[in-house]
């Protein structure tokens, strides 16, 4: 599931993923299933090459001063305990909002036990709904996270 914010983030650099936002999204293409993905579009991918823009910082070195959007606690929590999912992902720099200290949505994933994915390239070209994810991380032995190659599986244009 592919959830566009891109105007809300263009408003808000600090824009929080919502519930409305996800049930908005639903209203449209039907309920989130149980062990789907929901990726944050952003637009924030844009940005990639401009490290000031892309962190919302002139000195991204000091978390206390990133700005980009991510999800929302109570957005996390619900897609968690009221759809099921088996993870997030998001074309920012976290899943976390930048101006997180508490890193809440962090917490709340991985404490269910699911991953979040951030810094995805090439949202933008996924459907809203229907493509199969792929992630293929790299194995760090003793690791909590790694690098890790997306790939989308698009439906056939039919199925679109």
């Amino acid at each position: 599931m592919v959830i566009d914010v891109r105007a809300a983030a263009a408003r808000d650099r600090d824009y929080r993923l919502s519930i409305v936002d996800v049930q908005r999204w639903e209203d449209g293409h039907g309920t989130i299933p149980p062990g789907a993905i929901v990726m944050m579009l952003t637009g924030w991918g844009d940005h990639w090459k401009n490290r000031e823009r892309y962190f919302g910082s002139a000195t991204p070195e000091d978390p206390t001063t990133l700005h980009f959007p991510g999800f929302s606690q109570a957005a996390a929590e619900w897609l968690v305990r009221e759809r099921h999912i088996s993870g997030i992902g998001v074309d920012t720099a976290s899943i976390d909002y930048g101006p997180s200290q508490d890193f809440a949505v962090h917490r709340i994933v991985n404490a269910a036990g699911l991953y979040g994915l951030e810094n995805v390239a090439g949202l933008a070209e996924v459907p809203a709904s229907g493509a199969t994810l792929v992630a293929l991380p790299m194995k760090i032995a003793g690791g909590t996270g790694a690098p890790v190659r997306i790939i989308a599986l698009l439906p056939s244009r039919s199925e679109r």
